[in-house]
């Protein structure tokens, strides 16, 4: 699984981010969001106008079906 880091305001420091998701903003580009693994606010990363790529593991995919 592939770690994402984005900016904590809180802990001010770069964190892991947690259950990473794409989101497709306005003007096509697009971010991830997610939560802090320290503090458990909600992080958001902009990444382009490439949609990311986010593997995740077996058990993570399957618990996503249902």
């Amino acid at each position: 699984m592939t770690k994402i880091e984005a900016y904590d305001i809180k802990a001010r420091k770069k964190v892991t981010m947690k259950n990473p998701q794409p989101y497709l903003m306005k003007n096509g580009s697009w971010a991830l969001k997610g939560t802090s693994a320290e503090t458990g606010i909600s992080l958001f990363k902009i990444v382009g106008r490439n949609k990311p790529k986010i593997s995740q593991s077996r058990f993570e995919s399957f618990k996503n079906l249902f």
